[in-house]
């Protein structure tokens, strides 16, 4: 580009973005909020932050072995509602409905053992 076509470009730019420049005339709409999206998991919006099954909700096999804590709620492969429960590095998916409230904790199903040992949901 030859420096009287770059300097031709600059004095464009900085008009436009001046007062009274070429794009002066642009009107400025409101923007309209629109709704929110929905959670991508397809849970509830409350489901992470509320109950027994809320992140970082201790979770305990039906022994009172304690699981973990969970740290995800989501959907596995097949589609089912799943809490990821983790324990130091393990971490374990556990289907929604193998999970009860006891105690203001969540209660499993599945012991930690069957978890250790590779159970996985029908």
């Amino acid at each position: 580009m030859s420096p009287r076509l770059a300097s031709a470009w600059v004095a464009a730019l900085i008009g436009a973005a001046l007062p009274g420049g070429a794009f002066a005339d642009v009107p400025a709409v409101a923007a309209k909020a629109e709704p929110a999206r929905p959670a991508e998991s397809g849970a509830h919006a409350s489901a992470a932050t509320l109950g027994p099954l809320a992140i970082g909700a201790e979770v305990r096999d039906a022994t009172g072995v304690e699981i973990g804590h969970v740290t995800r709620l989501t959907t596995d492969k097949a589609g089912r509602s799943v809490a990821q429960v983790r324990d130091n590095e393990d971490v374990y998916s556990i289907p929604v409905d193998r999970l009860f409230a006891r105690g203001g904790a969540a209660v499993s199903t599945v012991t930690l053992d069957a978890l250790k040992h590779g159970w996985k949901p029908d």
